[in-house]
């Protein structure tokens, strides 16, 4: 997520969970993270500045490396027709903001135990 005001609460309740967050501002920063590292999860924004979180998702999952580890697209676009597209592009999970810490943990633990 580009914006801090979301991704730092985002990255305290992961570690406050145990889990061990890696963050990127933009769609770029996550693609150049992807070669350093393997995550477990991915939590991705729609819109960033350049790459949006559509291009991106599409991106790492037509990429068969990286097209295994699951993909929440967490967005304060909620209509339909957004939903449907990440879903379509590979998303496992698309989640609105602002969003339920405890539903959005169940998200994560749920495609973290079943990949």
């Amino acid at each position: 997520d580009d914006d801090a005001f979301i991704r730092r609460p985002l990255e305290f309740m992961l570690r406050q969970e145990g889990f061990d967050p890696i963050s990127a501002v933009d769609g770029n920063e996550c693609l150049d993270r992807l070669a350093e590292v393997r995550p477990d999860l991915i939590i991705l924004d729609v819109m960033m500045p350049g790459r949006d979180g559509y291009d991106v998702c599409k991106t790492i999952k037509s990429t068969k490396e990286y097209a295994g580890i699951p993909i929440i697209m967490l967005s304060a676009r909620e209509r339909e027709h957004d939903k449907a597209r990440g879903l379509c592009l590979g998303a496992d999970a698309f989640v609105t903001k602002p969003y339920s810490p405890s539903e959005l943990l169940q998200r994560i633990r749920e495609l973290i135990s079943s990949n």
